[in-house]
């Protein structure tokens, strides 16, 4: 049975003025020249103003960056076109009233990250085999729908977006398989995340708070992954009546959506992720499961083997976290030491290959938490280069003197 989706358009701006499609050619000129599209490299494609109609790429591996200025449309078309393009990253643009705010067709490995995108029909939409495409750290706001992956669209990455107040859907994945929808805040939302005919997807550590429809999955073809397993975990779901009577930041009891799909370790609060920096090519981040508004994450392995972070609250109720720790990145030798404003909390700790998760409560207001292991990340300080740097003269002057002794 075929689905039929019926698209109603309603914008919530006054109508522009249209200019003419703007293209970056397949030979890196701008055209018209006159478009306020800068570059000197004929790879990164800077915006110099707001533009009022459509750009369609046809060059692979450049860079279009928005600079803060905003791409608008009249209720119609693709604010940004990419057809059987590579290595495009598309950041940092504000898109507005388009069909299609973001609209790729048999592209792959392309990158859409940090655009401002609302009130369009969709915001993005990867159609026909669009494959191992990213779309991370999003604002995805007052759309129909948020994001569409269609017509065998496979092995692409949808991570850390904000969508919310969506029509109609929020993600949709339609004949799609092996794709991983990581780390989304999805909030009040028609549905949250919808499948048809999709298949071997990984969905997991979303944060689904009052969606009317926090999931839906259509036929029996579409099974998928909710959850990493023990402790890791699945999604946040703000309608999950279950309790963590354990106290491990897991919910007791599985989220089932049908027969076979099922969180079966969902979480018991919102999911966030902050970036504990990057070491030999790797990027560390730090997961937080908490109740409480976390801010100001601090990690900085010259200073010590801790990290700490804010969190907030309403004055009189109990707030917990659950903080995910790489093993490379801090670790301990002895017991971890939680301190919540200096007052010493006893955690729950579990472990995995990979990471150890630090489990523990506090009463609310605003509070620093400071989680203290024995050993972080080797660095290569500057106290260490100028002690090698001191050795090696000095093993210089030692051959030197050596030779002239000898000579």
């Amino acid at each position: 049975m075929a689905l039929i989706v019926t698209l109603t358009l309603t914008f919530k701006i006054q109508p522009v003025k249209a200019e003419r499609t703007i293209y970056i050619r397949a030979d890196g000129s701008v055209d018209p020249p006159t478009a306020p599209i800068s570059t000197v490299d004929n790879v990164t494609y800077t915006f110099t103003d707001n533009i009022y109609d459509s750009i369609v790429v046809q060059r692979d591996n450049i860079v279009v960056d928005g600079g803060g200025f905003v791409l608008q449309g009249a209720g119609e078309g693709n604010g940004i076109s990419l057809l059987a393009r590579s290595n495009v990253t598309i950041k940092n643009i504000g898109i507005k009233a388009f069909d299609n705010g973001i609209w790729l067709c048999r592209s792959s490995n392309n990158s859409i990250s940090g655009n401002n995108i609302t009130d369009n029909g969709d915001a993005i939409r990867l159609h026909d085999h669009s494959n191992d495409n990213s779309i991370s750290r999003n604002n995805i706001e007052n759309n129909l729908a948020g994001i569409w992956l269609y017509g065998s669209s496979s092995y692409n990455s949808v991570s850390g977006n904000n969508i919310r107040a969506s029509e109609e859907y929020s993600i949709t994945l339609i004949y799609c398989l092996n794709n991983t929808v990581f780390g989304n805040n999805i909030t009040n939302n028609n549905y949250g995340i919808f499948l048809y005919d999709s298949s071997n997807n990984s969905i997991c550590h979303n944060s689904l708070v009052n969606n009317t429809n926090q999931a839906y999955v259509y036929t029996s073809k579409s099974v998928s992954a909710w959850d990493y397993g023990y402790p890791s975990g699945g999604n946040y779901w703000s309608n999950y009546p279950g309790v963590d009577a354990d106290s491990d930041g897991i919910g007791d009891t599985p989220y089932i959506l049908n027969a076979d799909n099922t969180d079966r370790y969902p979480l018991m609060a919102p999911f966030k992720t902050f970036d504990a920096g990057t070491w030999s090519g790797v990027t560390y981040k730090v997961d937080v499961v908490s109740n409480s508004t976390v801010s100001d994450f601090y990690f900085n392995p010259d200073e010590g083997a801790f990290l700490r972070f804010n969190v907030t609250g309403s004055s009189g109720t109990t707030g917990f976290s659950r903080v995910a720790i790489p093993k490379q990145l801090l670790w301990t030798e002895n017991a971890w030491v939680v301190l919540v404003d200096h007052e010493p909390i006893i955690p729950t700790v579990t472990e995995d290959d990979n990471h150890t998760y630090l489990y523990f409560t506090y009463s609310h207001s605003t509070k620093t938490a400071t989680i203290i292991g024995t050993n972080a990340i080797p660095e290569f300080p500057s106290a260490i280069i100028l002690s090698l740097f001191m050795a090696f003269t000095m093993l210089a002057v030692a051959f030197l003197k050596r030779d002239i002794s000898e000579n």
